[in-house]
């Protein structure tokens, strides 16, 4: 009766403990991903620009860095500085093909480009379905209209890769799980072994 208590409580011990652990990452992620963040800057130069990616078929999050799925994604670019506002831009999405920035082969990496065009409100956004899980490079260049002033940024992001967060999380999830497991093993054993002394 008293291995029996001890392994109901073990049980719900961990049943508690695995409903922690699987509601920490979403609750983590809800804490420092708010509706207007992250405000991803993308560096031109000496100016500035804000990247966001969410895909909102599948949920409402904004990332910087690593979309989680293939698919339909939301691409939007805001440019406070009045100066690019009066530029043309120039937006592609590339491929990475690993190559350092700036020695891309950029017709032959892009897998999606926007028409050069001014945005004199500063802002744009584009909607993209990515067909394949990869890493990718959004590549922004702003012109002036007589070709004298030029800035050029890039942003590096994934599509449905695994990013580290998601390593730990699941690694974390499969000691957990092992070492629930061991716990019940033992006591199992324990169980037998006693039951065998008696």
């Amino acid at each position: 009766m008293a291995a029996r208590s001890i392994m109901t409580r073990t049980m719900r011990s961990a049943l508690a403990a695995l409903a922690l652990f699987a509601a920490a990452p979403g609750a983590a992620l809800a804490a420092g991903w708010h509706y207007y963040d992250p405000e991803c800057p993308i560096s031109l130069g000496g100016k500035s620009m804000k990247f966001v990616a969410m895909q909102p078929k599948r949920n409402i999050d904004r990332v910087c860095d690593a979309l989680g799925d293939v698919g339909s994604t939301v691409i939007a670019l805001d440019a406070p500085d009045p100066e690019l506002r009066e530029m043309l831009w120039d937006i592609r999405v590339l491929r990475d093909s690993g190559r350092p920035d700036g020695e891309e082969n950029i017709e032959a990496d892009t897998v999606f480009k926007l028409p050069p065009e001014k945005y004199r409100n500063g802002m744009v956004n584009f909607d993209y379905s990515f067909a394949a899980a990869d890493k990718y490079i959004l590549l922004v260049r702003v012109k002036s209209d007589d070709g004298a002033r030029e800035y050029v940024g890039r942003h590096h992001f994934t599509v449905g890769l695994l990013d580290n967060a998601d390593l730990y999380a699941y690694a974390g999830f499969g000691l957990f799980v092992a070492a629930v497991g061991g716990g019940f093993a033992y006591v199992k054993l324990r169980k037998r072994k006693s039951a065998a002394s008696a």
